[in-house]
Protein backbone atom coordinates (compact mmCIF):
# COMPACT_ATOMS: atom_id res chain seq x y z
CA UNK A 1 0.00 0.00 0.00
CA UNK A 2 2.91 2.39 0.54
CA UNK A 3 4.20 1.66 -2.95
CA UNK A 4 0.90 1.71 -4.90
CA UNK A 5 -0.95 4.13 -2.59
CA UNK A 6 -4.40 4.82 -4.10
CA UNK A 7 -4.33 2.21 -6.87
CA UNK A 8 -7.66 0.34 -6.99
CA UNK A 9 -7.57 -2.80 -4.81
CA UNK A 10 -10.14 -4.39 -7.13
CA UNK A 11 -7.84 -3.97 -10.09
CA UNK A 12 -4.81 -4.95 -8.02
CA UNK A 13 -6.24 -8.39 -7.24
CA UNK A 14 -6.49 -9.50 -10.87
CA UNK A 15 -3.25 -7.79 -11.87
CA UNK A 16 -1.33 -9.51 -9.04
CA UNK A 17 -2.68 -12.96 -9.93
CA UNK A 18 -1.75 -12.58 -13.59
CA UNK A 19 1.64 -11.09 -12.63
CA UNK A 20 2.36 -14.16 -10.47
CA UNK A 21 1.93 -16.34 -13.57
CA UNK A 22 4.72 -14.63 -15.52
CA UNK A 23 7.65 -15.67 -13.28
CA UNK A 24 5.98 -19.07 -12.86
CA UNK A 25 6.27 -19.69 -16.62
CA UNK A 26 9.96 -18.74 -16.51
CA UNK A 27 10.50 -21.01 -13.50
CA UNK A 28 9.06 -23.88 -15.54
CA UNK A 29 11.37 -23.22 -18.48
CA UNK A 30 14.68 -22.04 -17.00
CA UNK A 31 16.82 -24.75 -15.33
CA UNK A 32 18.94 -22.32 -13.33
CA UNK A 33 18.71 -22.46 -9.53
CA UNK A 34 19.73 -18.83 -8.91
CA UNK A 35 17.22 -17.43 -11.38
CA UNK A 36 14.51 -19.80 -10.17
CA UNK A 37 15.10 -18.80 -6.53
CA UNK A 38 14.74 -15.12 -7.39
CA UNK A 39 11.59 -15.75 -9.43
CA UNK A 40 10.05 -17.81 -6.64
CA UNK A 41 10.38 -14.74 -4.39
CA UNK A 42 8.71 -12.60 -7.07
CA UNK A 43 5.89 -15.13 -7.47
CA UNK A 44 5.37 -15.20 -3.72
CA UNK A 45 5.27 -11.41 -3.55
CA UNK A 46 2.62 -11.26 -6.27
CA UNK A 47 0.58 -14.01 -4.63
CA UNK A 48 0.81 -12.27 -1.27
CA UNK A 49 -0.30 -9.00 -2.86
CA UNK A 50 -3.29 -10.77 -4.40
CA UNK A 51 -4.16 -12.32 -1.03
CA UNK A 52 -4.02 -8.98 0.78
CA UNK A 53 -6.07 -7.26 -1.93
CA UNK A 54 -8.63 -10.08 -1.85
CA UNK A 55 -9.10 -9.76 1.89
CA UNK A 56 -9.49 -5.99 1.54
CA UNK A 57 -12.18 -6.49 -1.11
CA UNK A 58 -14.05 -9.08 0.98
CA UNK A 59 -13.86 -6.93 4.09
CA UNK A 60 -15.19 -3.96 2.16
CA UNK A 61 -18.07 -5.76 0.43
CA UNK A 62 -19.42 -8.19 3.04
CA UNK A 63 -21.96 -6.90 5.56
CA UNK A 64 -21.07 -6.58 9.22
CA UNK A 65 -23.16 -9.58 10.30
CA UNK A 66 -21.27 -12.10 8.19
CA UNK A 67 -17.88 -10.46 7.71
CA UNK A 68 -16.19 -12.33 10.54
CA UNK A 69 -17.27 -15.76 9.27
CA UNK A 70 -16.38 -14.94 5.66
CA UNK A 71 -12.92 -13.65 6.59
CA UNK A 72 -12.36 -16.70 8.79
CA UNK A 73 -13.23 -18.93 5.83
CA UNK A 74 -10.83 -17.07 3.59
CA UNK A 75 -8.13 -17.30 6.24
CA UNK A 76 -8.44 -21.10 6.35
CA UNK A 77 -9.14 -21.84 2.66
CA UNK A 78 -5.63 -20.95 1.35
CA UNK A 79 -4.05 -23.24 3.91
CA UNK A 80 -6.33 -26.12 2.89
CA UNK A 81 -5.64 -25.46 -0.80
CA UNK A 82 -1.91 -25.32 -0.15
CA UNK A 83 -2.08 -28.71 1.58
CA UNK A 84 -4.02 -30.17 -1.35
CA UNK A 85 -1.54 -28.78 -3.88
CA UNK A 86 1.41 -30.21 -1.96
CA UNK A 87 -0.38 -33.57 -1.77
CA UNK A 88 -1.62 -33.75 -5.38
CA UNK A 89 1.13 -32.02 -7.40
CA UNK A 90 3.68 -34.88 -7.22
CA UNK A 91 1.12 -37.42 -8.45
CA UNK A 92 0.01 -35.10 -11.26
CA UNK A 93 3.63 -34.49 -12.21
CA UNK A 94 4.33 -38.23 -12.31
CA UNK A 95 1.19 -38.88 -14.37
CA UNK A 96 2.21 -36.26 -16.95
CA UNK A 97 5.74 -37.65 -17.08
CA UNK A 98 4.31 -41.12 -17.79
CA UNK A 99 2.07 -39.65 -20.48
CA UNK A 100 5.11 -38.02 -22.14
CA UNK A 101 6.96 -41.34 -21.90
CA UNK A 102 4.07 -43.18 -23.52
CA UNK A 103 4.01 -40.67 -26.37
CA UNK A 104 7.75 -40.21 -26.94
CA UNK A 105 9.37 -43.22 -25.36
CA UNK A 106 11.09 -41.08 -22.68
CA UNK A 107 9.90 -39.03 -19.74
CA UNK A 108 12.55 -36.46 -20.52
CA UNK A 109 12.17 -33.64 -23.02
CA UNK A 110 14.96 -31.81 -24.83
CA UNK A 111 14.45 -28.40 -26.42
CA UNK A 112 17.61 -27.33 -28.22
CA UNK A 113 20.45 -27.58 -25.72
CA UNK A 114 18.13 -27.59 -22.69
CA UNK A 115 17.04 -30.92 -21.21
CA UNK A 116 14.00 -31.26 -18.96
CA UNK A 117 14.23 -34.49 -16.93
CA UNK A 118 10.86 -35.80 -15.73
CA UNK A 119 9.19 -33.06 -17.74
CA UNK A 120 5.83 -33.60 -16.07
CA UNK A 121 6.90 -31.27 -13.26
CA UNK A 122 7.53 -28.50 -15.79
CA UNK A 123 4.09 -29.07 -17.30
CA UNK A 124 2.49 -28.79 -13.85
CA UNK A 125 4.07 -25.36 -13.40
CA UNK A 126 2.97 -24.27 -16.88
CA UNK A 127 -0.59 -25.47 -16.19
CA UNK A 128 -0.56 -23.53 -12.89
CA UNK A 129 0.58 -20.40 -14.74
CA UNK A 130 -2.17 -20.86 -17.34
CA UNK A 131 -4.78 -21.23 -14.61
CA UNK A 132 -3.47 -18.08 -12.90
CA UNK A 133 -3.68 -16.08 -16.14
CA UNK A 134 -7.24 -17.23 -16.89
CA UNK A 135 -8.52 -16.73 -13.34
CA UNK A 136 -6.69 -13.42 -12.87
CA UNK A 137 -8.02 -12.04 -16.15
CA UNK A 138 -11.55 -13.11 -15.28
CA UNK A 139 -11.27 -11.59 -11.80
CA UNK A 140 -9.97 -8.36 -13.28
CA UNK A 141 -12.92 -8.11 -15.68
CA UNK A 142 -15.47 -8.86 -12.97
CA UNK A 143 -13.98 -6.64 -10.26
CA UNK A 144 -12.76 -3.69 -12.33
CA UNK A 145 -14.18 -0.56 -10.69
CA UNK A 146 -12.62 1.82 -13.22
CA UNK A 147 -13.86 0.61 -16.62
CA UNK A 148 -12.64 2.71 -19.48
CA UNK A 149 -9.64 4.02 -17.54
CA UNK A 150 -6.29 2.68 -18.86
CA UNK A 151 -4.64 0.28 -16.43
CA UNK A 152 -1.18 1.41 -17.51
CA UNK A 153 -1.93 5.05 -16.66
CA UNK A 154 -3.25 4.12 -13.21
CA UNK A 155 -0.20 1.97 -12.46
CA UNK A 156 2.20 4.67 -13.64
CA UNK A 157 0.48 7.31 -11.49
CA UNK A 158 0.46 5.04 -8.43
CA UNK A 159 4.15 4.15 -8.76
CA UNK A 160 5.16 7.80 -9.26
CA UNK A 161 2.97 8.93 -6.36
CA UNK A 162 0.77 11.10 -8.57
CA UNK A 163 -3.01 11.39 -7.96
CA UNK A 164 -5.06 8.70 -9.68
CA UNK A 165 -7.17 10.31 -12.40
CA UNK A 166 -10.89 10.36 -11.62
CA UNK A 167 -13.33 8.75 -14.01
CA UNK A 168 -15.66 11.10 -15.91
CA UNK A 169 -18.45 12.10 -13.54
CA UNK A 170 -16.41 11.08 -10.49
CA UNK A 171 -14.92 13.43 -7.93
CA UNK A 172 -11.19 13.16 -7.35
CA UNK A 173 -9.74 11.70 -4.18
CA UNK A 174 -9.00 15.19 -2.88
CA UNK A 175 -12.66 16.24 -3.06
CA UNK A 176 -13.83 15.54 0.46
CA UNK A 177 -17.01 17.59 0.70
CA UNK A 178 -18.92 14.35 1.30
CA UNK A 179 -16.40 12.96 3.80
CA UNK A 180 -18.91 13.16 6.63
CA UNK A 181 -21.22 10.78 4.75
CA UNK A 182 -19.00 7.86 5.75
CA UNK A 183 -15.81 6.05 4.82
CA UNK A 184 -14.52 2.50 5.01
CA UNK A 185 -11.44 2.98 7.15
CA UNK A 186 -10.86 3.68 10.82
CA UNK A 187 -9.80 7.16 11.91
CA UNK A 188 -8.02 7.61 15.26
CA UNK A 189 -6.77 10.94 16.64
CA UNK A 190 -4.31 11.29 19.51
CA UNK A 191 -4.69 14.53 21.43
CA UNK A 192 -3.14 16.12 24.48
CA UNK A 193 -0.75 18.79 25.68
CA UNK A 194 2.97 19.03 25.03
CA UNK A 195 5.00 15.94 25.95
CA UNK A 196 1.95 13.78 26.69
CA UNK A 197 3.33 10.82 24.71
CA UNK A 198 1.17 10.99 21.59
CA UNK A 199 4.01 10.08 19.24
CA UNK A 200 4.97 7.06 21.36
CA UNK A 201 1.40 5.75 21.43
CA UNK A 202 0.96 6.30 17.70
CA UNK A 203 4.08 4.26 17.04
CA UNK A 204 3.05 1.41 19.37
CA UNK A 205 -0.47 1.22 17.95
CA UNK A 206 0.83 1.21 14.38
CA UNK A 207 3.18 -1.70 15.15
CA UNK A 208 0.35 -3.67 16.77
CA UNK A 209 -2.12 -3.06 13.96
CA UNK A 210 0.39 -3.83 11.21
CA UNK A 211 1.27 -7.09 12.95
CA UNK A 212 -2.42 -7.96 12.72
CA UNK A 213 -2.36 -7.27 9.00
CA UNK A 214 -4.04 -3.89 8.82
CA UNK A 215 -3.09 -1.15 6.37
CA UNK A 216 -1.98 1.61 8.78
CA UNK A 217 -1.11 5.24 8.06
CA UNK A 218 0.49 7.29 10.84
CA UNK A 219 0.55 11.03 10.38
CA UNK A 220 0.63 14.29 12.32
CA UNK A 221 -0.41 17.92 12.36
CA UNK A 222 0.97 20.30 11.40
CA UNK A 223 3.47 19.26 8.74
CA UNK A 224 2.30 15.98 7.19
CA UNK A 225 2.38 17.37 3.63
CA UNK A 226 4.80 19.56 1.68
CA UNK A 227 2.46 22.51 2.17
CA UNK A 228 2.09 21.58 5.82
CA UNK A 229 5.85 21.45 6.38
CA UNK A 230 6.14 25.08 5.33
CA UNK A 231 3.21 26.08 7.50
CA UNK A 232 4.70 24.15 10.42
CA UNK A 233 7.96 26.05 10.10
CA UNK A 234 6.04 29.35 10.31
CA UNK A 235 3.72 28.23 13.11
CA UNK A 236 6.34 26.83 15.47
CA UNK A 237 9.21 29.23 14.84
CA UNK A 238 9.86 31.29 17.99
CA UNK A 239 10.70 34.26 15.74
CA UNK A 240 6.94 34.58 15.11
CA UNK A 241 5.95 34.94 18.75
CA UNK A 242 3.68 37.90 17.98
CA UNK A 243 1.51 36.05 15.47
CA UNK A 244 -2.19 36.98 15.55
CA UNK A 245 -4.45 34.31 17.05
CA UNK A 246 -6.71 34.50 13.99
CA UNK A 247 -3.75 34.10 11.63
CA UNK A 248 -2.61 31.11 13.67
CA UNK A 249 -6.05 29.49 13.47
CA UNK A 250 -6.25 30.06 9.71
CA UNK A 251 -2.81 28.57 9.13
CA UNK A 252 -3.67 25.45 11.14
CA UNK A 253 -6.90 25.15 9.17
CA UNK A 254 -4.95 25.43 5.90
CA UNK A 255 -2.55 22.72 7.04
CA UNK A 256 -5.47 20.51 8.04
CA UNK A 257 -7.32 20.99 4.77
CA UNK A 258 -4.26 19.83 2.82
CA UNK A 259 -3.66 17.04 5.34
CA UNK A 260 -7.16 15.62 4.86
CA UNK A 261 -7.10 16.03 1.09
CA UNK A 262 -3.65 14.53 0.55
CA UNK A 263 -3.14 12.00 3.36
CA UNK A 264 -6.15 11.17 5.53
CA UNK A 265 -8.92 11.15 2.94
CA UNK A 266 -7.20 8.86 0.39
CA UNK A 267 -6.12 6.47 3.16
CA UNK A 268 -9.66 6.16 4.55
CA UNK A 269 -11.02 5.72 1.03
CA UNK A 270 -8.88 2.60 0.61
CA UNK A 271 -10.05 1.30 4.04
CA UNK A 272 -6.81 2.00 5.92
CA UNK A 273 -6.49 2.67 9.64
CA UNK A 274 -5.33 6.27 10.07
CA UNK A 275 -3.62 7.39 13.29
CA UNK A 276 -2.99 11.11 13.50
CA UNK A 277 -0.94 12.92 16.12
CA UNK A 278 -3.28 15.92 16.66
CA UNK A 279 -6.36 16.94 14.73
CA UNK A 280 -9.32 19.37 15.02
CA UNK A 281 -9.66 19.19 18.80
CA UNK A 282 -6.17 20.65 19.15
CA UNK A 283 -7.35 23.79 17.37
CA UNK A 284 -10.39 23.97 19.62
CA UNK A 285 -8.17 23.70 22.71
CA UNK A 286 -5.21 25.83 21.60
CA UNK A 287 -6.75 28.53 19.42
CA UNK A 288 -10.27 28.35 20.85
CA UNK A 289 -9.81 28.06 24.63
CA UNK A 290 -6.17 29.03 25.19
CA UNK A 291 -6.07 31.91 22.65
CA UNK A 292 -9.56 33.09 23.47
CA UNK A 293 -11.10 32.85 20.00
CA UNK A 294 -14.80 32.01 19.71
CA UNK A 295 -15.19 28.25 19.88
CA UNK A 296 -17.97 28.34 17.24
CA UNK A 297 -15.67 30.14 14.78
CA UNK A 298 -12.79 27.70 15.26
CA UNK A 299 -15.16 24.72 15.02
CA UNK A 300 -16.78 26.02 11.83
CA UNK A 301 -13.40 26.75 10.24
CA UNK A 302 -12.17 23.24 11.05
CA UNK A 303 -15.36 21.60 9.74
CA UNK A 304 -15.05 23.54 6.51
CA UNK A 305 -11.34 22.68 6.13
CA UNK A 306 -11.90 18.95 6.70
CA UNK A 307 -15.20 18.47 4.87
CA UNK A 308 -16.80 17.45 8.18
CA UNK A 309 -14.46 14.50 8.81
CA UNK A 310 -14.50 13.49 12.50
CA UNK A 311 -12.37 10.74 14.09
CA UNK A 312 -14.02 7.46 15.04
CA UNK A 313 -12.07 7.67 18.30
CA UNK A 314 -10.15 10.50 19.92
CA UNK A 315 -7.60 9.42 22.53
CA UNK A 316 -6.80 12.18 25.01
CA UNK A 317 -3.54 11.69 26.90
CA UNK A 318 -4.08 13.93 29.90
CA UNK A 319 -0.94 15.18 31.64
CA UNK A 320 -0.21 18.17 33.89
CA UNK A 321 1.47 20.78 31.66
CA UNK A 322 4.66 21.10 33.67
CA UNK A 323 5.18 17.34 33.67
CA UNK A 324 4.77 17.25 29.89
CA UNK A 325 7.05 20.19 29.22
CA UNK A 326 9.64 18.65 31.53
CA UNK A 327 9.85 15.64 29.24
CA UNK A 328 11.06 17.72 26.28
CA UNK A 329 14.70 17.10 25.39
CA UNK A 330 15.00 19.72 22.65
CA UNK A 331 14.60 23.48 22.65
CA UNK A 332 11.01 24.70 22.91
CA UNK A 333 9.02 25.78 19.87
CA UNK A 334 6.72 28.80 19.80
CA UNK A 335 3.77 27.05 21.46
CA UNK A 336 5.82 25.13 24.02
CA UNK A 337 7.44 28.44 25.04
CA UNK A 338 4.05 29.91 26.06
CA UNK A 339 3.60 30.57 29.82
CA UNK A 340 2.22 27.85 32.08
CA UNK A 341 -1.20 29.58 32.26
CA UNK A 342 -1.58 29.06 28.51
CA UNK A 343 -0.91 25.32 28.82
CA UNK A 344 -3.30 25.07 31.77
CA UNK A 345 -6.03 26.52 29.55
CA UNK A 346 -5.12 24.05 26.78
CA UNK A 347 -5.52 21.15 29.21
CA UNK A 348 -8.85 22.50 30.45
CA UNK A 349 -9.98 22.88 26.84
CA UNK A 350 -9.23 19.25 26.01
CA UNK A 351 -10.97 17.96 29.15
CA UNK A 352 -14.01 20.12 28.40
CA UNK A 353 -14.28 18.67 24.88
CA UNK A 354 -14.02 15.14 26.28
CA UNK A 355 -16.84 15.80 28.77
CA UNK A 356 -19.11 17.05 25.98
CA UNK A 357 -18.51 14.03 23.73
CA UNK A 358 -17.66 11.10 26.04
CA UNK A 359 -18.71 8.49 23.46
CA UNK A 360 -16.00 9.65 21.05
CA UNK A 361 -13.24 10.11 23.60
CA UNK A 362 -10.95 7.83 25.54
CA UNK A 363 -9.33 9.89 28.30
CA UNK A 364 -6.19 8.38 29.83
CA UNK A 365 -3.92 9.49 32.65
CA UNK A 366 -0.64 10.02 30.80
CA UNK A 367 1.43 9.95 34.00
CA UNK A 368 1.06 6.14 33.89
CA UNK A 369 3.60 3.90 32.09
CA UNK A 370 3.33 3.96 28.31
CA UNK A 371 2.77 0.17 28.12
CA UNK A 372 -0.31 0.42 30.35
CA UNK A 373 -1.76 3.18 28.18
CA UNK A 374 -1.13 1.13 25.02
CA UNK A 375 -2.93 -1.89 26.48
CA UNK A 376 -5.95 0.22 27.44
CA UNK A 377 -6.11 1.80 23.98
CA UNK A 378 -5.96 -1.66 22.37
CA UNK A 379 -8.90 -2.81 24.48
CA UNK A 380 -10.98 0.14 23.29
CA UNK A 381 -9.96 -0.28 19.66
CA UNK A 382 -10.99 -3.93 19.44
CA UNK A 383 -14.62 -2.89 19.33
CA UNK A 384 -13.95 -0.50 16.43
CA UNK A 385 -11.66 -2.58 14.21
CA UNK A 386 -13.22 -3.96 11.02
CA UNK A 387 -12.82 -7.57 12.14
CA UNK A 388 -12.32 -7.90 15.93
CA UNK A 389 -9.19 -9.89 16.78
CA UNK A 390 -9.49 -12.41 19.64
CA UNK A 391 -7.13 -11.55 22.46
CA UNK A 392 -5.96 -15.18 22.68
CA UNK A 393 -4.92 -15.12 19.03
CA UNK A 394 -2.71 -12.04 19.11
CA UNK A 395 0.42 -14.02 19.93
CA UNK A 396 0.12 -15.79 16.59
CA UNK A 397 0.01 -12.72 14.40
CA UNK A 398 1.64 -14.55 11.54
CA UNK A 399 -1.62 -16.41 10.91
CA UNK A 400 -3.59 -13.25 10.24
CA UNK A 401 -4.02 -12.05 6.65
CA UNK A 402 -4.31 -8.41 5.67
CA UNK A 403 -7.72 -7.23 6.83
CA UNK A 404 -9.42 -4.02 5.87
CA UNK A 405 -13.08 -3.25 5.59
CA UNK A 406 -16.10 -1.26 6.60
CA UNK A 407 -16.36 0.20 10.06
CA UNK A 408 -18.95 2.49 11.50
CA UNK A 409 -19.28 5.68 9.47
CA UNK A 410 -17.07 8.42 10.71
CA UNK A 411 -17.33 12.13 10.54
CA UNK A 412 -14.17 14.91 11.59
CA UNK A 413 -11.82 17.30 13.65
CA UNK A 414 -6.92 19.62 15.14
CA UNK A 415 -3.70 21.83 16.18
CA UNK A 416 -2.47 23.06 16.43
Amino acid sequence: TRFLRDFSRRRLFGVAVVSAAVPLVIIALVPNLVIVTFLVVVTGAMAGTACAAGFAIVGHQVDDGTRGRVLAFFAVAPQVLLFLVVAVAPFLSQALTELIRALTGSGNVRVGDVAYPSAGQNLVLLLAALAAVLLGARAYRQLDDRPGMPLRDDLRAAIKGDPIAARPGETGTADLDDAAAGHHGLFIALEGGEGAGKTTQARMLAIWLRDLGYDVVTTREPGATKVGMRLRALLLDTAHAGMSARAEALMYAADRAQHVAEVIGPALTRSAVVITDRYVDSSLAYQGVARGLRAQDVAWLSRWATGGLVPDLTILLDLPPQAGLGRRTRSMDRLEAEPSEFHDRVRAGFLGLARREPERYLVLDATRPAAELTAEIKDRLRDLLPDPVPVVSEADTGSFPAITGDVMPATSQRRS
